[in-house]
């Protein structure tokens, strides 16, 4: 008979980490999850769970590319993927759509707590390919395909402490993932706890030369958190039926010390927040035809209370928000084009919420109710020009895309946007892209009918008498914000060039206007005050003693930006020596005897038994071709992700007064505002499961003139690095035989603003003004963390 070592199965399934096939799943005729690590850059094969149609992936990360980063959970692979998964459409928090085997989620809870282990491969696709399902053209599309059959549970615990601050911070995760043929259940539960940071622990004074007060810069803090969620195929919705229920349930408590009473005590700030949601979705394919229909309800509850200094009945704002949804999409191809198969998209969202809020503030009470139901409809459709593969065209691929919305809100009436866009790929190596579009982008009730609050004593600096001063801030929301009117103009190219396996490059150029736009005042400058003169209170002397910061339409808003990304990756190095051993005497055994009777546990006559070595619980174990390709896997891998935004333009026309801001120029209103350079990098190198990975984020200078005088306030450039150094045993096979239990460990140490920068902030005179001291702005400065991962 032919061998089939329990040896390979070792060096597989315990060795290299990946998926064990449990008894209790066990399917004699299921097919199992690809045994072997898939290496792979940037080009491979589709796989049936890959986004459809022959739109190309810009970026493919194989299984042993995504072990190397070092990242255990999706958000921790996600940030080392965050320069290539940004967006040049600069719009939003420029965060990716993510889809799991080529299909939507409701809502990222319910895939947070899936282990990097059980993702097969990663695929980053160009933003055009959102609108297939049903989102504008502004995001990437990130999607992860997971392997066939998983079981793992995980236990993670963390602690830290900043350098300066002083603060303690402890983490504790429980997960658990399953995986086969017909579904998957994710769950996880997370602890974490922060100590409070203040004045005085940084020896900070608002006077120069004065006592540091007890007051907080970062609050006592206290969150636990559950979600999850169960799929499970479900042949009645036809082919690739599938249904999946989420939910996700979050307490989170903080307090805030303010001063001191009259009396002595302290005074604080309690806040309470408590969020569940809950999603069913139901998908299937009916003639290549993709369905979804998502339902979700949300529920949240936000309480703060404030001691006040003449004891009174401690002030108290509370809001609640309710609503329901439901997310409708059907897409799919459209054969019989002049150049081949198009494709479409229809979505429809229809929701209601209601916001409850309200406020008492010594003797002023309020309250606000607010309610919305909204519709929209949007649909797009791809329409292929020319096609090398279906129309043999020299010309390359090109094709034509038509997008369209209509919605409809009870407290805005109604709205529409469009947008038309090319893709053109002229070869396999270069893909150039161009988009205009049109939208509109509402307020959120939160935003609109947000309670009242008062944050008595905040640090404030006023630029019109250069002094730091402690006032009443008001936030909250704002009953009259209207919707943004959103303009973009991108044009795109990617290239990946054959002759240099692993690199990638991308440059975008964006133009956004937006009328209407929605933002905050953070500096009084004198245009600002000018523009928005009821936001700042001042008494008979001119000096402020109050200020609103709520959002406001501050005016129309128009950016030019030129982004350049890059991405590279190399393998070096050889599987360990041991396991390439193990082949060449199990191969040379096999020759010399095809048809011996193998030893207990698989072995061929004439191998002794590796230290650890044990017979597989259940199933069939792997062949030898797979041991084969397991000593093929490279020792390490290095690679380095970078995205670059050079702004060119950046001007505001205020909404009240028409002055037109250059914020590139001195017309900033706030610190971050007017930075013309901003840099995001990553990088990593891992060799047999020992690596680190080097994370640095740079905003480049910027400048803001006061108008009083010639007083300005200069903001100087700043570059941030993470560096975290970790050992995981998921390549480490020697050790995972010599000792079973450290499979799946890791340990990590990281370290964050390695360099201790600060934001630092001065005037004209080249001195900083005491309420921008780098303690107030960033109280945390450098801050170590140690954690220990475990997962069976």
């Amino acid at each position: 008979m032919k061998l089939t070592a329990c040896l390979a199965s070792t060096a597989l399934y315990l060795s290299l980490g990946l998926p064990q096939i449990s008894a209790a799943q066990s399917v004699p005729d299921a097919p199992k999850a690809d045994p072997a690590m898939e290496v792979v850059v940037v080009r491979g094969s589709r796989l049936p769970e890959s986004v459809p149609g022959d739109v190309k992936p810009e970026l493919v990360i194989g299984t042993f590319e995504i072990r190397t980063t070092g990242a255990t959970s999706l958000p921790e692979l996600l940030l080392t993927l965050l320069p290539q998964t940004q967006s040049g459409a600069r719009r939003g928090d420029n965060k990716p759509i993510l889809l799991v085997n080529g299909r939507r989620v409701a809502d990222f809870s319910e895939i947070r707590a899936i282990p990097v282990r059980a993702i097969r491969r990663v695929e980053v696709y160009p933003e055009d390919v959102a609108l297939r399902y049903g989102f504008p053209a502004d995001q990437k599309v990130v999607n992860l395909i997971l392997v066939g059959r998983f079981s793992i549970n995980g236990i993670t615990g963390g602690i830290g402490q900043s350098a300066d601050a002083e603060r303690e911070t402890y983490d504790l995760v429980l997960d658990s993932t399953r995986i086969d043929t017909n579904g998957r259940s994710v769950f996880s539960f997370d602890a974490q706890k922060a100590s409070g940071v203040s004045e005085e622990d940084l020896g900070l004074s608002l006077s120069p030369g004065g006592i540091p007060s007890i007051r907080s810069i970062l609050p006592e803090t206290e969150t636990y958190r559950f979600s999850g969620a169960v799929g499970k195929s479900v042949a009645r919705l036809g082919e690739q039926g599938y249904v999946t229920m989420g939910v996700d349930a979050q307490s989170e408590t903080s307090q805030s010390i303010l001063s001191r009473s009259l009396t002595g005590s302290r005074l604080a700030r309690d806040s309470e927040t408590t969020k569940a949601k809950s999603s069913v979705t139901t998908e299937g394919v009916v003639k290549d035809r993709r369905w979804t229909a998502i339902v979700s309800a949300l529920s949240e509850d936000q309480t703060t209370r404030t001691d006040r200094a003449d004891g009174r009945a401690r002030d108290r704002t509370n809001q609640q928000l309710t609503g329901a949804s439901f997310d409708g999409t059907l897409a799919g191809p459209v054969p019989g084009l002049l150049a081949g198969t198009g494709a479409f998209s229809v979505r429809t969202q229809a929701s209601a919420e209601r916001l409850e809020s309200d406020y008492t503030r010594g003797l002023l009470a309020g309250s606000n109710d607010l309610d919305r139901t909204k519709v929209d409809i949007n649909g797009s459709f791809t329409i292929p020009l020319a096609s090398r593969k279906a129309a043999g065209s020299r010309f390359g691929d090109l094709s034509l895309t038509l997008n369209g919305e209509l919605g409809s809100s009870s407290d805005f009436g109604g709205s529409g946007g469009w947008g038309t866009g090319l893709n053109w790929s002229p070869t396999n190596e270069l893909q150039i892209t161009t988009r205009y579009s049109t939208s509109e982008k509402l307020a959120t009730l939160e935003q609109l009918g947000g309670p009242q609050t008062n944050i008595p004593s905040a640090s404030v600096y006023d630029a019109r008498t250069g002094l730091s001063l402690r006032l009443d801030e008001t936030r909250g929301g704002n009953g009259t914000l209207l919707p943004e009117q959103q303009r973009d103009f991108i044009l795109g190219a990617s290239f990946a060039p054959l002759q240099i396996d692993g690199l990638n490059l991308s440059l975008t150029y964006a133009r956004n206007k937006t009328e209407d736009y929605i933002g905050s005042i953070g500096v009084n400058t004198r245009a600002a005050e000018t523009a928005f003169s009821s936001r700042y209170q001042r008494n008979s002397a001119g000096t402020l003693i109050g200020q609103d910061t709520r959002a406001l339409n501050l005016g129309d808003r128009e950016t030019e930006t030129l982004s350049f990304g890059l991405s590279y990756s190399r393998n070096f190095g050889q599987a360990p020596q041991f396991l390439r051993d193990i082949v060449t005497k199990v191969q040379k055994a096999q020759d010399e005897n095809p048809d011996a009777t193998t030893l207990p546990g698989g072995l061929p006559p004439g191998i002794t038994p590796p230290p650890g070595f044990k017979p597989p619980p259940g199933g069939t174990p792997p062949d030898f071709n797979q041991l084969m390709q397991a000593a093929k896997i490279p020792g390490g891998r290095w690679n380095i992700g970078l995205n670059y935004a050079y702004t060119l333009d950046d001007t505001l026309i205020l909404k009240n007064s028409g002055v037109k801001l250059d914020l590139l120029d001195g017309g900033a209103l706030d610190t971050e505002m007017g930075r013309r350079h901003h840099l995001t990098l990553d990088g990593g190198l891992n060799y047999r499961g020992i690596g680190g990975r080097l994370a640095a984020v740079w905003k480049g200078e910027g400048e803001i003139a006061t108008g009083y005088g010639a007083e300005r306030l200069f903001v100087d450039d700043q570059a941030t690095l993470d560096l975290s150094l970790f050992a995981s045993t998921d390549l480490m096979p020697q050790l995972n035989m010599a000792v079973p239990f450290l499979n799946g460990a890791q340990i990590r140490f990281e370290i964050n603003n390695l360099t201790d920068t600060e934001r630092k902030v001065t005037n004209s005179a080249g001195l900083v003004p005491t309420a921008y001291q780098s303690g107030l702005l960033e109280p945390e400065g450098r801050s170590y963390k140690l954690s220990l991962k475990k997962q069976f």
